[in-house]
């Protein structure tokens, strides 16, 4: 089987879905009977040689025009998906997000895959209505991603919850959408459980929408916690967020803020391996594949209660788990963390073992089965 695999992002790896972009491509080696190449706009000119099987598309939209730039993509891509099978007559064709694939399930006559990575255009409803930019955003989004949904031939979603959250909000056959857990290569990544918080006590936050992640609530709760001194890394938000992140714990003063903006996936495990706890409290999270790097290293997490994040929790068996939006709950967590030296040991060595569950083999293994099953569906 030929499969071409599109992604926006690739070079630059943000977040769990653009990992597995970098990581597929191992299937190369694992299954020899099978053939990937990735078709992507993010990847530099100077590592094309070493990436044989990588394509690069040119992207280029005028600044006039960019507010349709997610719908002039999709043309873009499909131009140079044509171009392609010329030369690489691909079975499948894979998008890393689903509407981004939408023009193709209409044009292409190969069977197209859509995933779906996270809840966050579902969460604009008529309930919740608001005549802002983000809600409309999410709304539009929203139709385009029900659209290519039904369009696909089959939905990828990446936890369990999300999986019935997309056939729930879109009205899908169960049967058309697949669970694939996203995974990271566990090999060369140390493990240190047991963990001596010194002061300031270390607390690591990691994510890009930290509005999402729920930076403002973890700000309330350390600063409940006056009996502390905190050091809190904040990575991912881009540089013009910092003044903004800043004015958040501007009266809170037992957390020393270190902002250090968007990070490569090397100094995030550096902070895993020498931190004391892995905070991103989101209101939601689909999955959360930064929490299975952190369980990987051992550092204690406290997390929410939402979305896939239980799913890697083991539902509080493998961490601390609380309702979301709630600073009071969270700061209760926090300190039953902190106070428990023997349950944080406990808790990690669970956390350790669980994830065994999410291998990378196991993980490229169904990602090729799920994408084979597509002939059966033609």
């Amino acid at each position: 089987m030929k499969i071409l695999f599109c992604t926006n992002a690739f070079e630059r790896v943000t977040n769990g879905p653009v990992r597995f972009a970098n990581i597929i491509l191992e299937i190369n080696a694992l299954y020899p009977q099978h053939e990937l190449r990735i078709l992507t706009e993010d990847v530099s000119e100077n590592r094309l040689p070493h990436l044989p099987q990588v394509h690069r598309v040119e992207v280029q939209i005028p600044r006039w025009l960019k507010p349709l730039g997610q719908i002039l993509r999709w043309f873009i891509y499909y131009r140079e998906i044509k171009k392609i099978e010329k030369s690489y007559d691909f079975d499948v064709l894979v998008f890393i997000n689903s509407f981004n694939g939408l023009w193709a399930s209409f044009a292409s006559q190969k069977p197209t895959v859509g995933m779906i990575n996270d809840e966050k255009n579902m969460l604009a409803t008529w309930q919740n209505f608001e005549l802002k930019p983000l809600w409309v955003k999410r709304f539009t989004f929203q139709q385009l991603e029900r659209w290519s949904a039904r369009r696909h031939q089959l939905i990828i979603a990446n936890s369990e919850f999300l999986r019935h959250r997309i056939i729930n909000t879109y009205q899908l056959p169960p049967q058309k959408v697949f669970k694939l857990y996203k995974s990271i290569p566990l090999a060369g990544i140390a493990f240190h459980p047991g963990r001596t918080f010194g002061q300031p006590i270390k607390i690591l936050f990691v994510k890009a929408d930290y509005l999402v992640g729920q930076l403002p609530v973890l700000a309330q709760a350390l600063g409940a916690l006056p009996q502390h001194q905190f050091l809190l890394t904040v990575v991912g938000p881009e540089p013009w967020f910092e003044i903004h992140l800043r004015s958040l714990f501007v009266d809170i003063h037992n957390v020393n803020l270190d902002y250090v903006g968007p990070q490569p996936q090397e100094q995030v495990f550096a902070y895993m391996r020498t931190y004391d706890i892995f905070c991103v409290p989101s209101y939601t999270e689909a999955f959360g594949v930064a929490n299975i790097e952190a369980l990987a290293h051992g550092i204690s997490v406290v997390s929410s209660q939402v979305g896939g994040i239980p799913e890697v929790l083991d539902n509080g068996r493998n961490g601390w788990l609380v309702a979301p939006s709630n600073a009071e709950a969270l700061a209760a967590a926090l300190q039953a963390c902190i106070q428990s030296p023997k349950e944080r040991q406990q808790r990690a060595t669970n956390g350790r073992k669980f994830i065994e569950k999410f291998s990378k083999d196991q993980m490229l293994h169904t990602f090729v089965e799920m994408l084979q099953s597509t002939h059966a569906m033609e």
